[in-house]
């Protein structure tokens, strides 16, 4: 049985299957559990595989005290356990690089109650983290320049959010490219995603909707966005001139708070 097989017969997405086969962080018993039934896997080496579940099941820091969506829990794991993360973002900014402020703009422009904006804030600054923990992971955002343009929250947040980025840079595991507006299409236009790179499993892909989101792990399905990320690679304003663009929209909107 293939994991696409599994996964349909369990109602799950491959993605989960895929995290379950790997024993990767956020798997629960009861998921183990389900998925050897259907395998018809009985007797001691069940048991063996229910035990080996439970002894590496740790909960991790969104898990604990925290209701959240199975989709966002399943994309916060995979950025926990990604070797290199590649964000190809059109119309806002990569959310591993927003500010605070930035964040509630976005967040308040959709009806929500206060509480639940500060609570998706925090998770978004805690996702962050992986960032700077001792084995970083490493972040390629390809930044189309229209994200730049858009003054979400005011010139004040944009120029403050702006120079974290430039900041962020500075690192060695950051890299931001902007593919500017002039250069007209380029390998990205089709769709905002983010591609998640392992180091003992094959790269998935995650495409967010409005109110959810999906992610693709089929190798055939996955190709097409490696493919374009080797294209914005060659398309994107190198990191020099990125730095560039990025200080100029800086400067641009402190101009406008003055």
């Amino acid at each position: 049985m293939t994991a696409r097989e599994l996964a349909r017969t369990l109602g799950w997405s491959e993605a989960k299957v895929s995290r379950i086969e790997t024993a990767r962080r956020g798997i629960r018993v009861e998921d183990v559990e389900a998925m050897l039934e259907v395998l018809k896997v009985r007797g001691k080496e069940r048991e063996r595989l229910v035990k080996m579940a439970a002894a590496v099941r740790e909960p991790a820091w969104w898990e604990v005290g925290r209701d959240l969506p199975e989709q966002l829990s399943a994309l916060i794991d995979a950025e926990s356990r990604a070797k290199r993360i590649t964000d190809v973002t059109l119309n806002v900014l990569p959310g591993l690089l927003q500010t605070r402020s930035y964040t509630r703009a976005i967040m308040e422009s959709v009806d929500l109650a206060d509480e639940e904006i500060e609570e998706r804030i925090g998770i978004r600054q805690m996702r962050q983290g992986i960032l700077s923990r001792r084995d970083p992971v490493e972040l390629r955002a390809f930044i189309d320049e229209t994200a730049l343009i858009r003054p979400i929250g005011g010139a004040r947040v944009m120029a403050q959010q702006l120079r974290q980025i430039v900041s962020a840079t500075d690192e060695p595991n950051i890299s931001a490219r902007v593919l500017p507006v002039s250069m007209g299409v380029h390998a990205g236009l089709s769709g905002t995603f983010v591609l998640f790179e392992f180091s003992r499993s094959r790269p998935v892909v995650y495409m967010e909707a409005r109110s959810t989101g999906a992610f693709i792990d089929e190798p055939d399905d996955v190709q097409p966005f490696l493919d374009s990320v080797e294209l914005l690679e060659a398309q994107a304003s190198d990191s020099e001139g990125s730095r560039e663009i990025l200080n100029a929209y800086v400067q641009q909107y402190e101009r406008e708070t003055e």
